[in-house]
């Protein structure tokens, strides 16, 4: 997701029953300050990426003009708490909050039919925070998220593997580089382009290797969720990561990662899926690209399937 400025894979957490309270700045009858239940509440939750989600309450008989300056003191207690980004859910009958919140910085990120949802980033340099969906599935029309791309970078020579750990997880596993594909970007492209970005490896796309398909899931908006593991051949070898994304990064033996108890349950079938191809060959696991000319003049798509021999390519018939 970066530009070499070391982006993060930012996605909002959706908040759950009985969140983190934060009062939004104004003092009790005693003179007290602190959260303040009710009408005026802002209710926010830290999500495992630096942020913090909030859903809009019981604030019905606020003004508009009260709900600004709670907001913006809420602002600047998530800054001095290291948080990065706001996502601020507002409901459809309380639009009125929409102003107040866009003249302290916040933007809209996506609408539903029934709320909006608006951002803030507060983190350093440009916003790392992704879009919303920008791809659609040929089957029903499943709206998703920008397919989300891991790289698994293999060194046929030393059979070892590129992997790394997010600075940003509650649990730091080993893993895959990889990030959000950007539109119009092909699913080669961005696997390199994110592998580069997160350890600085240079490499060359070889093949697709396997596809998740995940739905309601609330690291995606609670929206259907395509992720693409790519085979990718290293030009380069020193490792130079981005330090605001990754806690680590190295390359490890294929038969380490394989055993390792501290991985993803994908990143290890995805480990076993290389040993096997290693072994018993890469045409076994890989899916090759191919560009053809679409029905639209002028325009090409690129067809992922198991390499075909040529003379099925020209064939007529089944003699």
């Amino acid at each position: 997701m970066l530009r070499r400025r070391c982006g993060g894979l930012w996605r909002a957490a959706l908040t759950r029953p009985g969140g983190l309270s934060l009062l939004a700045g104004q003092c009790g009858a005693s003179g007290a300050s602190g959260p303040q239940p009710g009408a005026g509440e802002l209710r926010g939750e830290p999500d495992r990426y630096g942020g913090v989600s909030v859903r809009l309450g019981a604030l019905e008989s606020l003004d508009a003009a009260t709900f600004q300056r709670r907001l913006q003191a809420a602002i600047q207690q998530w800054r001095s708490e290291g948080r990065v980004a706001v996502w601020l859910h507002i409901p459809i009958l309380q639009s009125r909050f929409i102003a107040p919140a866009a003249s302290l910085g916040f933007g809209f990120h996506h609408a539903e039919s029934d709320s909006s949802t608006l951002t803030l980033w507060l983190g350093e340099g440009p916003s790392r925070l992704p879009g919303y969906a920008t791809h659609q599935v040929g089957v029903a029309g499943i709206e998703l998220l920008a397919p989300c791309l891991q790289g698994a970078v293999f060194d046929e020579s030393t059979r070892k593997i590129l992997v790394v750990q997010d600075r940003h997880k509650l649990k730091n596993m080993w893993k895959l580089p990889g990030g959000l594909s950007e539109p119009g970007e092909d699913i080669g492209d961005t696997a390199v382009r994110e592998v580069f970005e997160e350890t600085g490896i240079k490499s060359e796309f070889r093949s697709l290797l396997s596809i998740r398909q995940q739905h309601t899931n609330p690291g995606a908006f609670g929206k259907s969720d395509m992720y693409i593991i790519c085979r990718l051949k290293p030009h380069s070898f020193t490792i130079d990561f981005c330090q605001h994304e990754c806690l680590r990064c190295e390359w490890m033996d294929l038969n380490d990662l394989i055993r390792t108890e501290n991985t993803t349950p994908i990143t290890s079938r995805v480990a076993r899926l290389l040993l096997y191809g290693y072994r018993e060959g890469f045409d076994k696991i890989d899916l090759t690209m191919e560009e053809l000319p679409a029905v639209y003049t002028g325009l090409f798509y690129k067809l992922y399937h198991k390499e075909l021999p040529e003379n099925y390519k020209i064939m007529t018939g089944m003699d």
